[in-house]
């Protein structure tokens, strides 16, 4: 059986970043031209900033991993606690899924600066801690202090921020000076993982991802992915002539696979080029179909991306 192939799309990875990086930019944007807000506004934005900042990297290593899975570290799951969610799958990719999350959050308790210099590694690019460490470690301190501690400083806030033990027991503010500083360190950081991300990752284009599940599915010689679809500036529309000079060739089995996949691009072209007696829903090729099922489950337009044209009105059936 051949290797499921490792399906990243460049822009799929870096979206949680890029929307990240646009949402601070927008709450920078209204600090600085509006009127200095509450005290308790001050407080929940700094808190969300963070948040925004963490989820965005998580979710960003959750989509690399979902297309690595064999860069999974070993975790440990308490089966009876999770019982359900491992008995419920019902095709691997669930459990692939649910393994990461599980890994993800036990993460989530790790110090901040090791935490990112991990995920660095999974990533394959270079350690961004010391720059974390450099301008985030005391704002994460604060925040937990906010959050646990009605940012009274304690002793775990100065162990982590590294404060004089003098100022224990005083109470710390966040004022908006304090809010723009941690937008403009969150996205230094955020923007340096996109353009490390940008180098390592950005040949992985929607058509070459596209390409790898025609090439899993897809192993006989009368169905080269050239023969099927034409390609104009990573565009493509689908090559009808290609699709007569074939068709008959086909098990009734690929072009059921056939017919599921075109669908995704677009169902009114199949409607003119297919017969419903043609295929045969009991797919040969099992492993195939629930392969192409969880990928248009992870990536639902992921042909839609690439379309060119409309279906031409005069297609006629290619068994006629």
């Amino acid at each position: 059986m051949l290797k499921k192939p490792n399906l990243l799309i460049y822009d799929d990875l870096i979206e949680p970043i890029s929307e990240a990086i646009k949402e601070l930019h927008d709450i920078e944007i209204h600090y600085q031209n509006n009127t200095p807000p509450a005290d308790f506004i001050n407080k929940g934005t700094f808190a969300y900033v963070l948040a925004l900042f963490e989820g965005a990297i998580t979710e960003c290593v959750e989509r690399y991993l979902f297309a690595f899975p064999e860069k999974l570290p070993k975790i440990k799951v308490d089966f009876e606690k999770y019982k359900e969610e491992l008995l419920g799958a019902d095709f691997s990719y669930e459990l692939t899924a649910f393994l990461i999350r599980e890994y993800l959050a036990d993460s989530s308790y790790e110090n901040s600066g090791q935490l990112i210099e991990k995920y660095c590694l999974l990533l394959d690019i270079p350690n961004l801690a010391p720059l974390f460490n450099k301008t985030l470690r005391e704002k994460k301190a604060r925040r937990n202090a906010l959050i646990h501690n009605n940012l009274k400083v304690d002793l775990k806030y100065i162990r982590t921020a590294g404060g004089d033990v003098r100022n224990k027991g005083k109470y710390m503010r966040v004022k908006p000076t304090y809010v723009l500083e941690t937008i403009a360190n969150t996205l230094e950081i955020l923007e340096k993982f996109r353009a490390e991300l940008a180098l390592k990752y950005n040949s992985y284009t929607i058509l070459n991802c596209v390409k790898k599940v025609w090439g899993y599915l897809f192993g006989s010689p009368i169905m080269k992915f050239d023969d099927y679809w034409n390609v104009h500036d990573d565009m493509l529309s689908i090559n009808v002539e290609g699709i007569k000079k074939y068709y008959k060739g086909l098990s009734s089995g690929e072009r059921t696979l056939l017919f599921y996949f075109l669908q995704n691009y677009n169902p009114g072209a199949c409607s003119k080029i297919f017969k419903s007696s043609d295929l045969n829903m009991q797919v040969s090729n099992n492993q195939g179909m629930i392969f192409l099922v969880s990928v248009f489950d992870r990536f639902p337009l992921l042909l839609q991306s690439l379309k060119s044209i409309k279906p031409h009105t005069l297609f006629k059936y290619v068994t006629e």
